[in-house]
Formats: C-alpha cells, sequence, structure tokens
C-alpha cells in the first residue's frame, strides 16, 4: 500500500516534469531554430529493493515501484525555411549547428540570425562572436555573400568560413540559455550540412503535438492523484478502522 503511493506520486512528478517540457516547446513556437524537446516516461525497476539490500538483492521477479521522465533531447528534425531578405539571416539545411563562442564555452544554434559588431565581427543577435574554421569572423565594408558550403565572401574576397557542428547520433545535447546547447562528446565539422542566405529556420514544433501530449499529461496526472487518493484513503482505513482493537 505505501507502495502504491510511492508509485502514483512519482508518475504525479513524471506527468508535471512533462508538462513542463510541452509548455517550454509551446512558448518557443515563433523562437527561430528551436528545437523541440523529446522524452518518455520509464520506470526505476527494481530501485526501492536495491536501494534498501545495498545491491545485493536478488528479486525473484521483476517489480515496478515508479516512473521518472527521461532526460529531454532535441529533435533534430528540419523546421520550415523562411525568407527574410537580410544577407546576415542564415539558415542551415541538414543536422548540424553553428558554433557560438560564449563566455561560458563553446555553444551551438541553430538561430541564424546575425549582424556585425562594433569590430565588423559576424555575432549573434545578443552579441556572441560566429565561428569559422579558423575563429570568429570579420567582415569588411562590401556586399556579403554565403556559399552553401558555408565559405564567406565580400565582394571576390573569402573572408572565412563557417565552423558548421555536427554530433553523433548517441550525442546527448542540453538546451542551455538563449536557445543554444551544450554538448557531451565533441563535434565535428559537418561533410553534409548546407547553408541558406537570406533565409531562417522555424522552429521544429509541432503544436497539434504539443497540445495533444498535454491533454494526455493533464489526464495522466489527474489519474495517477485518483490512484494517490485511493491508496490513501485505504491506509487510513486499515489503520483506523480493521487494525482497531475491539473492546
Amino acid at each position: 500500500m505505501i507502495r502504491s503511493i510511492y508509485q502514483a506520486a512519482s508518475a504525479m512528478m513524471a506527468q508535471m516534469a512533462r508538462q513542463l517540457a510541452i509548455s517550454t516547446d509551446l512558448s518557443n513556437v515563433d523562437t527561430p531554430g528551436y528545437r523541440q524537446q523529446l522524452s518518455g516516461i520509464n520506470d526505476f525497476r527494481e530501485m526501492l529493493l536495491n536501494r534498501v539490500a545495498g545491491g545485493d538483492a536478488r528479486p525473484i521477479g521483476s517489480i515496478s515501484t515508479a516512473v521518472r521522465l527521461d532526460q529531454p533531447k532535441p529533435d533534430l528534425s528540419q523546421g520550415a525555411l523562411v525568407e527574410t531578405g537580410r544577407p546576415l539571416d542564415l539558415a542551415i539545411a541538414g543536422a548540424a549547428f553553428f558554433t557560438v563562442e560564449t563566455p561560458q564555452g563553446l555553444r551551438y544554434t541553430r538561430d541564424g540570425r546575425f549582424r556585425l559588431d562594433e569590430q565588423r565581427r559576424l555575432v549573434t543577435a545578443d552579441g556572441y562572436p560566429v565561428l569559422g574554421e579558423g575563429g570568429p569572423i570579420t567582415i569588411p565594408p562590401g556586399d556579403v555573400w554565403v556559399d552553401p558550403d558555408g565559405t564567406v565572401r565580400v565582394d571576390d574576397q573569402v573572408v572565412g568560413r563557417l565552423l558548421l557542428t555536427e554530433f553523433p547520433a548517441d550525442a546527448r545535447l542540453q538546451l542551455v540559455e538563449q536557445n543554444r546547447y551544450i554538448s557531451d562528446v565533441a563535434g565535428a565539422p559537418s561533410q553534409t550540412a548546407g547553408v541558406s542566405q537570406g533565409f531562417i529556420e522555424q522552429s521544429n514544433v509541432d503544436i497539434t503535438r504539443a497540445l495533444t501530449d498535454m491533454l494526455a499529461a493533464n489526464r495522466s496526472y489527474a489519474l495517477a492523484q485518483r490512484a494517490l487518493q485511493l491508496a490513501d484513503d485505504s491506509l487510513r482505513l486499515a489503520v483506523n478502522e480493521i487494525g482497531k482493537i475491539s473492546a
């Protein structure tokens, strides 16, 4: 009975976390380059038994004591490209990321709304340098052209090539500040991704799916809450009535 309470409470916590993740997706529907977060709910198999037994337990069968929400992973599917006509708006076609230098280290983003700072370096909207294969890219006066392979030209002069970073399929990408990511493994320059100048990539959030998942999470939360109430009522009955000693 105590286990039932634990299971129901953990299910409520998992569904609450799921709703928060979906809310984040919905709030970034209009954020260029945003990747929707994918996660699943799994159970803690034999968690409580192994904890109590110090890892030496030998269960006869499999038990489930609770559930948890997996660490969200970004959906790397392509978002739609929207033409802006601005020469410093760039969009990636493929699975790579722009590489950005920040005080906290390298960050990776699909948001290609770039500009020039006072030193004429190519920077993000909040002023961090966008890296090329040789470091920050400085753009002299003139007409800027970006080739599909990321080569940046001013008139007929090559001034750099964008560092488009791609990660292995099993890499864990974590969303941090300002629609940027960090990874637990090192990426490598992409050999397949392309760049479209004068475009930005829209968020790849599927609104219909997100709303459906939100409704499902709300329903699951309500069911887990009801299960918790039933388990609590049963425990109260067992303590106060069944265990009562008759005079």
